[in-house]
């Protein structure tokens, strides 16, 4: 009997890795993945590979023990300190900011709870212009970060609505430190770092002189590949800063499992959303009937994704030193595999040629930057200033993608029935009307 179930399990194992494989090798093909893969199902891992390269200038390739930055899946740290500052009755989420930070404007509406799940109202500081022109390699004082969204308006009521925001887990960062009486890079070392046993994740990246150190990439492509200089780890703080590797990442699904972070009263806590499907530092989704827990992260160069099912001791963990938007949706065909259950990863549609056709014209983005949509043999493309003329492949009906980089484009009527483009690549998104056929 023992024997069978063994044998069952490697044959199992041997057909994750077959499908995982060939889904993570047509990402790579399509430039949205170069990174390092992780995936346990029943608490052994099933699969683990690296993709592409660590440094392409130097053909150094990427392996398990690549050290990346993780982006925002730092809010799942910084929300498990809040919650274990609680259960040390330090704190209550239902405090108000001013307890904590006096000076802070409308500190007297939100809650600690309001900050963690994105229902604060706070203004978001990657939309002020000055944070996104700032020079990223400099050390960024605190006073500094905070003058980025500190006298900006409420978006709306605090725990009314859900708007992701970054301001609110600097605001975390900063009352972890008022609590504790230390900074907050020290206290996730202390309270999750060190204890896991988590020895090549940190926070100054800027600094890491491992040989296992990815290097960012603003654009990967087969002709083209431009790396970004790291942003110190003071821009992105308690929101985003942590790096770590798939294999540090796995011992915290292990602490997460085994409630070595927090209790299992407060891991349900974490994990029971509240509004559009955000608890507290995570997302909670059901696919196929089954719970996910998951963040995911960007920062300029690196994106990250860290899934798991706690019932089932299952984690996907995808770590990539390119940039891609929609990373979840590897993670989440990855989970499909697992399961048994189907799932689509970019593939192409034949999109209806009188619907293409509405979609031809030139699009204004800025008054010196305009785009044309253009058909030829019902075969979309787009013409931007500067770049060749690029062919579209349908997603959806109003969704086409390139296969050469990581570019979206998306189209939808507004009400007075004009058509209207968005372009996504790396952290830029650009918006246009049509202004002509």
């Amino acid at each position: 009997m023992l024997f069978l179930m063994i044998a069952a399990f490697h044959v199992n194992a041997q057909q994750y890795n077959v499908k995982i494989d060939s889904l993570i090798k047509k990402a790579v093909k399509l430039n949205r993945f170069n990174g390092s893969v992780l995936v346990i199902k029943n608490g052994k891992i099933v699969f683990e590979k690296g993709y592409g390269y660590q440094d392409a200038e130097k053909k150094l390739i990427n392996t398990v023990n690549t050290v990346y930055q993780i982006g925002s899946t730092t809010k799942e740290f910084t929300a498990a300190a809040i919650i274990k500052l609680m259960e040390q009755n330090k704190l209550s989420l239902d405090d108000k900011v001013n307890k904590y930070l006096p000076a802070f404007p409308h500190g007297e509406e939100i809650t600690i709870k309001n900050l963690l799940t994105h229902t604060s109202g706070l203004f978001e500081l990657f939309r002020d212009p000055a944070f996104m022109e700032a020079d990223k390699q400099q050390v960024l004082s605190k006073e500094k970060l905070l003058s980025f969204f500190i006298d900006k308006p409420l978006y709306f009521t605090p725990g009314t609505e859900y708007s992701y925001c970054n301001s609110g887990y600097v605001l975390l960062g900063l009352i972890i430190e008022k609590v504790t009486g230390k900074p907050y890079e020290k206290i996730i070392n202390e309270y999750f770092l060190k204890p896991l046993k988590m020895k090549h994740s940190g926070f100054d990246f800027q600094t890491v002189s491992s040989n296992q150190k990815a290097k960012g990439y603003i654009r990967f492509t087969k002709n083209k590949k431009e790396s970004s200089l790291p942003w110190n780890h003071t821009f992105t703080y308690s929101a985003g800063s942590l790096y770590s590797t798939v294999g540090d990442l796995y011992l915290w699904h292990k602490g997460l499992l085994n409630y070595k972070v927090v209790t299992k009263e407060s891991l349900e806590k974490i994990t029971t959303p509240f509004l559009d499907g955000y608890g507290f530092g995570c997302w909670i989704d059901i696919v196929n009937g089954k719970k996910i827990v998951s963040h995911g992260g960007n920062i300029e160069g690196f994106t990250s994704y860290f899934g798991r099912i706690q019932e089932e001791d299952a984690c996907v963990i995808l770590l990539n030193n390119i940039y891609n938007r929609q990373i979840e949706s590897i993670g989440l065909s990855i989970f499909s595999i697992l399961y048994d259950k189907p799932y689509s990863y970019y593939d192409e549609i034949q999109v209806n040629k009188e619907l293409l056709t509405t979609y031809m014209g030139e699009y204004e983005i800025k008054t010196d930057y305009h785009v044309k949509i253009t058909l030829d043999d019902n075969r979309l493309f787009i013409e931007r200033p500067n770049e060749s003329k690029t062919e579209l492949f349908g997603m959806k009906e109003n969704a086409f993608f390139e296969k050469e980089e990581d570019v979206m484009i998306y189209f939808k009527k507004d009400k007075d029935a004009k058509i209207q483009i968005t372009i996504t690549q790396g952290l830029s998104t650009k918006k246009g009307d049509k202004i002509s056929k």
